[in-house]
């Protein structure tokens, strides 16, 4: 079974009878890989579509929301956003300054703005409590396989900060 939709076009089931779409948008100027997953193709709704097709559209407004929950983590020592800055420093040294964008003296903001926002997953058949938008940024995707996820629910607030693992 295939759905048709507005913004995704015909979206077609996968022989394990889930939903894929896929597509690069650009994001400030930075590509984006965008994916749209469900499990189950009959769990979707035309409305979780609708709320996805929002989320690639307000992508720009939802990557600062996302950097904005980030910098709120900094004032908790021991939270996944502060050792992820903490271990990136303690692995790449000196090679570290050579990728931030800015460089502000404040190591921990200077990275946070430094992040490349690498993937947005979207899962439209997610529920209230599940992740329905997850933006994955890394400091050097190229060089370190570690990751900061930054999950939104359907309504577009933020509900959690992870590493990714």
């Amino acid at each position: 079974m295939a759905i048709e939709h507005d913004y995704f076009g015909i979206v077609e089931e996968d022989s394990t009878g889930g939903l894929y779409w896929s597509e690069t948008v650009d994001v400030a100027d930075q590509p984006v890989q965008v994916e749209l997953t469900a499990p189950v193709a009959d769990d979707v709704s035309e409305s979780g579509l609708d709320a996805a097709a929002t989320v690639i559209r307000s992508l720009e407004g939802l990557d600062a929301r996302a950097r904005d929950a980030l910098i709120a983590e900094l004032s908790q020592r021991g939270s996944v956003t502060t050792q992820y800055i903490d271990q990136r420093v303690d692995d790449m040294g000196e090679s570290l300054l050579d990728l931030l964008v800015h460089n502000s003296g404040d190591i921990a903001m200077d990275v946070l703005r430094s992040l490349q926002l690498l993937t947005v997953a979207l899962h439209p058949q997610a529920t209230d409590d599940e992740a329905f938008a997850i933006f994955t940024y890394s400091i050097d995707p190229d060089e370190t396989d570690a990751v900061l996820q930054v999950s939104f629910d359907a309504r577009g607030d933020v509900v959690a900060v992870d590493d990714g693992e």
